[in-house]
């Protein structure tokens, strides 16, 4: 089952479901999450990071570059805390039949 947690972040009204993408080698320290109507990008070390401004539909990647005009937003270690434990481990299943390695 894919873990989803419940976040308010930066200028939301309600809290949304969240998912949390697996780690990137690429990324270091940032993790990223995604609801139905937000994307985000927060580095776990700082907790400063960037949220999608939830207009123009569905939120893709596209919305934390920096022409989108996201959003700086800046994370509570709790909430961190709640992101690091969410993030899919090897064998978790993330997607109908999907695996992580």
């Amino acid at each position: 089952m894919i873990k989803q947690i419940a976040l308010k972040l930066g200028n939301m009204r309600k809290a949304q479901d969240f998912i949390v993408y697996p780690e990137s080698r690429d990324d270091g320290d940032k993790v990223l999450i995604q609801s139905d109507k937000r994307i985000a990008q927060i580095d776990t070390t700082t907790g400063e990071g960037l949220l999608s401004t939830g207009k123009g539909g569905h939120q893709g990647f596209m919305m934390l570059n920096s022409m989108s005009n996201p959003i700086k937003i800046k994370v509570d270690q709790a909430t961190i805390d709640l992101i690091t434990g969410a993030k899919p481990k090897s064998g978790d299943a993330i997607g109908a039949g999907v695996f992580l390695a």
